[in-house]
């Protein structure tokens, strides 16, 4: 392992001049921007990139990508160590740029402090273990990101802990795909995000989870577009998992709610949810303020301690999906409400005869067709009790045989009988 660094800024990457040892860095080094800049205008593989100082290394300095198709892996479980602001920049305006990391990153503990900052137009792909907020200080940002490309983030994202007024990741433009668990911040001191977006669409494959100490740190903040989540939403102790202005397209997962809701929506627009949701003993799972608000549910409501799962202006209920929504009486014993085709020991309408109405408020028809007595074999009983009255004989049989059409039927009714075997001897002899 060696401490590789820039002595002059502005160049390339690909240009060994550029760096103390006269050659580009290698899988097996440390890389220091040493108070300068480089472009990084090739695809690479390294220990860690920082802008820290180490005698004789000085801190500051920037890595930039401003090239599209290049590839950055760093696989230091320290992959990005800082030491100055905005240590790496995606700067490239067309294409794709891919930075892989082997570990965790977190930012500086300074004021207003960027750990990776992305304003290209280019479409960014950003991969590690888990992307965390600072630790102190006011407005650390570990991924700040203005460009109009999509940045699509596998890891985690975790809120800050300490920290004053610092998203873990800050968006105001663009689209977001994140491929990993999202959980808001731990901080006393508030507005401590995952996730602040305020523009595009938000896509999320994984669980998101709220946060504690105070209100404002939530596992995601969102004003953009619309927001698609694929896991199961859990409030937290003290924040949202989910604050919303804007369309929350689908949430496919359970929601339920912690010491606070879950899901805190202030749009007019339908929150629709896929998936059981269930309240705590101390707050609604989803709470929809506007007073236009919705809330479409595919799933069941779980309602706790008299809160309800669900607290909006509007809910609709999936005609198919949501089958049952548990309550409690004033007595606090549980009782659940049941769709008219769910209904405990109800049975179903293919086993109930046909034109039979039947099922809570009359709603459920029986499907299942029986035969007359005249259509099952004499002495034969069904349908509780009822005898056949059908009688097997030869001329029904033979009436049967001559006018039916299947196969066997049709074989027998070209068989040779020895009359008519005779007669056709006799035509022979003829």
């Amino acid at each position: 392992m060696a401490n590789v660094y820039l002595i002059s800024s502005g160049g390339n990457w690909s240009n060994g001049a550029v760096w103390n040892t006269g050659t580009i860095p290698t899988a097996a080094d440390d890389v220091f921007t040493n108070g300068f800049s480089v472009n990084v205008d090739v695809s690479f593989t390294v220990l860690s990139l920082r802008n820290t100082a180490s005698s004789p290394i000085v801190s500051g300095g920037f890595f930039i990508f401003n090239t599209a198709g290049v590839t950055g892996t760093v696989t230091s479980s320290s992959p990005l160590v800082p030491g100055g602001n905005n240590l790496v920049q995606i700067t490239a305006t067309t294409g794709t740029v891919t930075l892989s990391l082997g570990g965790s990153v977190t930012p500086r503990n300074t004021t207003n402090d960027v750990l990776i900052s992305y304003s290209g137009n280019c479409n960014f792909n950003l991969s590690g273990t888990n992307f965390n907020g600072a630790t102190s200080s006011t407005g650390p940002t570990c991924i700040s990101k203005t460009s109009g490309g999509l940045i699509t983030i596998n890891g985690n994202l975790n809120g800050a802990n300490g920290a004053t007024n610092g998203s873990t990741l800050s968006s105001n433009n663009g689209n977001t795909v994140v491929i990993g668990n999202v959980v808001g911040g731990i901080s006393p001191n508030g507005l401590n995000r995952a996730i602040s977006q305020s523009a595009g669409t938000l896509t999320v494959t994984g669980n998101v989870t709220g946060g504690q100490g105070v209100t404002t740190n939530q596992g995601i903040v969102f004003s953009g577009t619309s927001l698609t989540v694929t896991g199961t939403i859990l409030g937290g102790t003290a924040s949202a998992a989910i604050d919303s202005s804007a369309p929350i397209n689908n949430i496919t997962g359970n929601v339920t709610a912690g010491t606070v809701a879950a899901i805190a929506s202030t749009s007019a627009n339908i929150v629709n949810v896929t998936g059981t949701v269930t309240a705590s003993a101390t707050s609604p799972a989803i709470t929809s303020t506007n007073a236009n608000g919705q809330v479409y549910l595919n799933g069941n409501m779980v309602n706790n301690n008299g809160k309800m799962a669900i607290f909006a202006p509007i809910v609709w209920l999936d005609t198919t999906g949501t089958t049952s929504a548990a309550f409690f009486t004033s007595g606090g014993v549980a009782r659940t409400l049941y769709s008219a085709d769910t209904v405990p020991n109800t049975p179903t309408a293919n086993n109930v005869r046909s034109g039979t109405i039947y099922g809570a408020g009359n709603s459920l028809v029986g499907t299942i067709v029986m035969p007359v007595a005249a259509n099952v074999r004499n002495g034969v009983t069904y349908d509780n009790g009822t005898t056949g009255t059908a009688l097997f004989t030869t001329s029904l049989f033979l009436t049967e045989l001559s006018s039916s059409t299947v196969p066997v039927a049709v074989r027998m009714q070209n068989l040779c009988t020895p009359m008519i075997l005779g007669e056709l001897m006799e035509a022979y002899k003829r």
